[in-house]
């Protein structure tokens, strides 16, 4: 591991450095400048015809470099946008540098963030046209040609969606248990077998937030066009719980104008035909059944107990109740596979004629049960790229094509996490939450509320705690601040805990 310190003379850039330093070498350390492998040194000037930046490298290598960086100075930027300019002009700084002592390109360039279609959007806000902006994400912000073209193209298929989504609302309801936790996994997900107590405790107090909440956003008023129940795994409900759940946000949350109910279903071993009917009777249109792998080996080394006979089952069951929208995940890059497990997993989603199909990196997590450091030698990170290009030209030619994606930081290869849809089947909660367009209300374990500006697009969060014994420990504090999020004031409506 190398260790780097870091130094520039224009202020607030310290955690931007950092950000492209470790999207570069994952496992960077960060230290003092007398303990650094590697010491980077940045100064940035500006005047009319842009913005200056001078550099260099020393340590275990040395670089330097200068660049006027002139974008600032088309007219369509304002005074306001010079700070987000310099921000990126100092990622381009300490990008290049790396590439002159590193062989090593970055297919995202200067991106490092979770949400690369926001600098579409941004761009787009302002003026510029696709191709504009196709343009700059190659030659401003170092993308590869194929994710610029990627990026634009996704986020130009996604503009109707977001037009007025800032006077809409989607929500969220997370359900904190799982058969099992996966090796892998990072998300609030609690196994049954040592967390399963506090399942009736959990629906209890969430039963309780969905009153409470629901009768706040009926005196709102702003259409709900979205609901999505995810986890873990909400389909880890037995059939009395998950018929009570289903009685219980239609009683009481305003989800007769739905535009998309999604329930995640991700492991195929909690699916019976009987759960999908009940599913479909409560008016969900849209469910998740998620492989990750077809590969029985893998199956078991990252935790999960499903067969391929389980998948195939969950599938047959979806079709038999008509629920419209049927999305399938896989993960490129599992420990110990190769491209031709890859490929035969995509085979089995497409056998499948799933609507969605959503292709994930793996992105080892610190939080995970996994330790990167004992894995990452199984992963074939050479393959990857070349993989994720043979299933986007697979994809393709069945008629799919992206319409969200999204990155996670350590995610391997420096890749992406990639939706694809048969046309008209877009998921509407996808597209929103990912682009933090509209206001998100977050229910239950490990929910994330995100409120909008619907003036400035800036978001304040609140978030539920992960743990179903605390979420249930404070649950009126919890709907309380939710509450006065929504009205300013609190509504007393202290309720009861069932």
């Amino acid at each position: 591991m190398a260790s780097y310190f870091l130094a520039c003379n224009w202020p607030d850039n310290q955690q931007n450095m950092e950000n492209m330093v470790t999207a570069f070498d994952p496992e960077a350390v960060l230290c003092a400048d007398g303990e650094a492998d590697y010491r980077i040194m940045l100064n940035l000037s500006s005047d009319e015809r842009g913005i200056l930046c001078r550099g260099e490298l020393k340590g275990l290598a040395e670089a330097e470099i200068a660049f006027r960086d002139a974008e600032i100075t088309d007219p369509r930027y304002s005074p306001e946008h010079f700070q987000q300019r310099c921000k990126e002009v100092v990622r381009r700084g300490v990008l290049t540098l790396l590439k002159q002592c590193r062989d090593m390109e970055l297919p995202w360039g200067i991106l490092t963030g979770v949400r690369p279609t926001k600098i579409f959007h941004y761009l787009r806000d302002l003026g510029f046209s696709p191709l504009e902006i196709r343009e700059r994400l190659e030659t401003v912000y170092l993308l590869a040609p194929e994710k610029a073209a990627l990026l634009t193209e996704v986020g130009e298929r996604q503009r109707p969606w977001l037009a007025g989504a800032e006077e809409k609302l989607c929500l969220y309801i997370g359900i904190p248990f799982c058969p099992t936790k996966c090796q892998y996994c990072s998300f609030a997900s609690y196994p049954l077998a040592s967390h399963g107590h506090l399942l009736d405790g959990f629906l209890s107090a969430l039963i309780y937030e969905l009153e409470v909440i629901g009768e706040a956003l009926r005196k709102v008023k702003k259409p709900v066009v979205a609901l999505y129940i995810g986890g873990g795994t909400p389909t880890v409900l037995n059939h009395e719980q998950l018929r009570r759940l289903m009685q219980e946000i239609h009683h009481h949350l305003p989800v007769a104008g739905l535009q998309e109910f999604t329930v995640e279903a991700g492991r195929p071993d909690t699916l019976d035909r009987e759960k999908l009917a009940l599913l479909k009777e409560y008016g969900v249109t849209r469910i998740s059944v998620n492989p990750q792998t077809t590969n029985p080996r893998t199956l078991k080394l990252i935790g999960r107990q499903h067969t391929l006979a389980d998948l195939d089952r969950a599938v047959q069951f979806v079709r038999e109740v008509q629920i419209p929208c049927l999305n399938m995940d896989m993960i490129v890059g599992l420990p110990g596979e190769t491209e031709e497990d890859w490929e035969n997993t995509l085979e089995r989603l497409l056998a499948a004629e799933a609507e969605n199909i959503t292709i994930h990196t793996l992105a080892p997590k610190r939080a995970a049960v996994w330790d990167y450091s004992q894995i990452k030698q199984e992963i074939k990170t050479d393959q990857i790229a070349r993989s994720l290009k043979r299933i986007h030209t697979r994809l393709r030619s069945k008629g799919y094509y992206p319409y969200y994606l999204y990155r996670q930081r350590r995610i391997v290869a420096g890749e992406e996490n990639t939706g694809y849809t048969a046309n008209g089947w877009e998921g509407i909660y996808n597209i929103l939450m990912m682009e933090e367009r509209a206001t998100i209300i977050g229910l239950g374990g490990g929910a994330v509320s995100k409120w909008l500006n619907p003036v400035t697009f800036e978001l304040s969060r609140t978030p539920n705690p992960k743990c179903p014994a605390t979420y249930q420990q404070r649950i009126k504090e919890i709907v309380g601040e939710k509450v006065n999020k929504l009205f300013g004031s609190l509504i007393d409506n202290p309720g009861r805990i069932r």
